[in-house]
């Protein structure tokens, strides 16, 4: 680490000077502007160039070298790494390809079709990326969770298929927000300029975002399990309170209170028979991913 002395120049003015070597390393000289980014922790990042871009514009080739769930991928990794207009090109004749391609362009919060010939589909994100809020995207995310586990005790007392639909279709919305979220982080990373609302306030911040969010999308998935193969003996009840307590703590960070939910979460895990039936076995995974999200809130209030 270097250290430079500030010094006053004019009537208001204050001037830091850059290491010459740094200035050779990236081919600066006298006159050239250079962009300066204030972080939300008070620090400056000085920046050798302007930032580059992710290009607006993403072109897909797709063909029968791709299975059709790769082909699905594709589309999704272009979403997510934040272009705004997807151009996908189906080479051969791959109907069954087009319409799973169609069928997740739709699911792509933001994302329109705007073009669909044969053999190409052109899809834009009509979406203020600027706009969207990661502490709304947690609070949209949990209260998906939330619902599910309501679902889940109306299960107990109803047998009733349209109750497991209902479960499915929150977990179809909860995929929605899960995409939006890594597209949103994924935005921050690449402009940490913008990065600081309530829950990030650093660029490490995000990284245990993307984690949290990632745990939050596979309880999801092992309460549409615990749908399919309903065992009584699950206490949703206490799920549904322990992920309120510990998406609270992501916010608040009360080391204390984080240590006490982990050691309760830590218990229960150890007493589940979780060979008993497949939704007994889910029943510890969210568990274990509460305790991801524990952790993960502890490395994010230390670092």
């Amino acid at each position: 680490m270097e250290f430079r002395k500030i010094q006053f120049t004019g009537r208001s003015s204050y001037i830091i000077s850059l290491p010459k070597k740094w200035i050779k390393e990236n081919e600066l000289k006298q006159g050239d502007v250079v962009p300066l980014l204030i972080n939300p922790d008070g620090s400056i990042t000085v920046l050798p160039k302007k930032p580059k871009e992710v290009s607006e514009r993403k072109k897909l080739k797709i063909s029968k070298e791709y299975s059709p769930d790769m082909a699905v991928r594709l589309v999704i990794s272009a979403y997510i790494q934040g272009y705004d207009i997807l151009e996908i090109e189906i080479l051969d004749e791959l109907p069954h390809y087009k319409i799973k391609i169609r069928k997740t362009i739709q699911i792509l919060p933001g994302m329109e079709i705007i073009a669909d010939e044969p053999g190409r589909i052109v899809a834009k994100s009509l979406l203020a990326d600027e706009e969207v809020n990661i502490d709304e995207i947690l609070e949209r995310i949990s209260s998906i969770i939330l619902s599910m586990f309501e679902d889940l005790e109306l299960m107990k007392q109803v047998k009733d298929k349209a109750i497991r639909r209902d479960i499915q279709d929150l977990e179809n919305e909860l995929d929605r927000f899960y995409f939006l979220a890594l597209r949103a982080v994924n935005k921050l990373l690449s402009q940490p300029s913008i990065v600081g609302t309530q829950i990030v306030k650093r660029s490490f911040d995000l990284l245990g975002i993307l984690f949290i969010v990632r745990n939050i999308e596979r309880v999801g998935d092992h309460i549409v399990r615990i749908s399919q193969d309903f065992d009584e003996d699950i206490e949703i009840a206490y799920l549904k309170k322990a992920f309120s307590d510990i998406m609270l703590q992501v916010k608040v960070k009360d080391l204390k209170k984080i240590d006490s939910l982990m050691y309760e979460l830590k218990q229960r895990i150890n007493a589940i028979d979780y060979k008993k039936s497949i939704a007994m076995d889910s029943y510890r995974r969210i568990l274990e991913y509460l305790e991801n999200i524990g952790e993960t809130t502890i490395n994010m209030s230390l670092s």
